[in-house]
């Protein structure tokens, strides 16, 4: 039923692409995301693909209130705290139009911020609501949509990634390992994200920097990055207080293709 209300209220709205694209099959298994609150899981991209659906999860960064959002003219999270991640969600495929309003608003009205993507069906999204760089709400480019491009990791090291949502602070951040000058992110601009590195497995104190600062914003403690997995920090607030907001993501292989032979799984891809 939630579906189906999503596709109607995004038919009335215009805002579901029709025209064809290339339909990638996704070879993830379940994905198991930890956060603060609690563990979920995901079906199969296999599965969601069949159903011609995505996965959608959004994270409010924008210091307050909650906020809502909105894809289209239905209402797709609501009430979503400062902070807080929610689980992946199912959703249309080939659709777009976000708009992230003040808990109990209405569509209509004005937005925090707003965005347009076209969602793969199989694939993981994440949308992340940001303030604009001022610190107040705006609709300028203050949400992002991030393809997440889960997958199995196989080659023993763990991916992590860093958002700079900090508003107000137009310096570019940079993450350490306490102890060690060679960054593992540098440079990340305001709303603006590194993409995934692959990184050795590592236990300690993860420190955020400010362009060219030896003095810490922001400590992250108790960092246990495990191989196969992968991290997401987003660095929010405000720059006289930095925020961490993270998640993890486990990916499993889909045990449904695995027993299919290469050749099929290039063939299936066409």
């Amino acid at each position: 039923m939630r579906t189906r209300r999503l596709i109607d209220g995004m038919l009335a709205g215009g805002l579901i692409a029709f025209a064809g694209a290339c339909n990638e099959t996704r070879d993830t298994g379940a994905v198991t995301t930890e956060k603060e609150g609690g563990t979920s899981t995901t079906p199969t991209a296999e599965v969601v693909e069949e159903r011609d659906n995505a996965l959608v999860r959004v994270v409010n960064a924008i210091p307050g209130g909650a906020a809502s959002i909105y894809a289209g003219d239905s209402l797709a999270f609501n009430n979503v705290a400062y902070r807080a991640v929610t689980d992946f969600e199912e959703m249309p495929d080939d659709y777009y139009g976000f708009k992230v309003v003040n808990a109990g608003a209405r569509a209509d009205d004005d937005a925090l911020a707003a965005n347009s993507e076209k969602l793969g069906n199989g694939g993981h999204y994440t949308i992340i609501a940001l303030p604009d760089d001022d610190g107040d709400a705006d609709d300028d480019g203050t949400l992002r949509v991030l393809d997440d491009d889960l997958k199995p990791i196989t080659s023993g090291k763990a991916r992590v990634r860093f958002v700079h949502a900090v508003a107000g602070l137009d310096d570019e951040l940079s993450v350490f390992a306490q102890g060690n000058d060679n960054a593992l992110v540098d440079g990340v601009n305001y709303s603006r994200e590194a993409g995934w590195n692959e990184e050795d497995p590592f236990s300690g104190t993860l420190e955020v920097r400010a362009e060219d600062s030896e003095r810490p914003l922001a400590t992250i403690p108790n960092v246990d990055l495990k191989a196969g997995k992968s991290y997401t920090y987003i660095l929010t607030g405000r720059p006289t207080k930095v925020d961490v907001i993270q998640f993890s993501d486990s990916v499993a292989h889909d045990p449904d293709r695995d027993d299919m032979m290469p050749d099929d799984r290039t063939e299936e891809r066409r």
